[in-house]
């Protein structure tokens, strides 16, 4: 499986996860559903529910070079 780099944000209600170039849909669905149990607890009456929060998911790229276009 391939290591991603998750963050989750209060405010905005945001969870963010950026994987590795390449990274296979297998994997990221499982990346996801890790993310999903390890972050919010199940409740009482919906085990699955992530009402509310939003998920960006992102490929990592590479570091960005500043071009002078002058």
């Amino acid at each position: 499986m391939s290591k991603a780099t998750v963050s989750y944000s209060e405010q905005t209600h945001e969870v963010r996860v950026v994987v590795p170039r390449g990274t296979k849909s297998a994997d990221l669905g499982r990346i996801v559903e890790l993310c999903r149990t390890k972050l919010f607890p199940p409740s009482r009456f919906c085990n699955t529910c992530v009402s509310g929060r939003n998920w960006v998911i992102a490929e990592e790229a590479p570091e960005v070079t500043h071009v002078d276009l002058d």
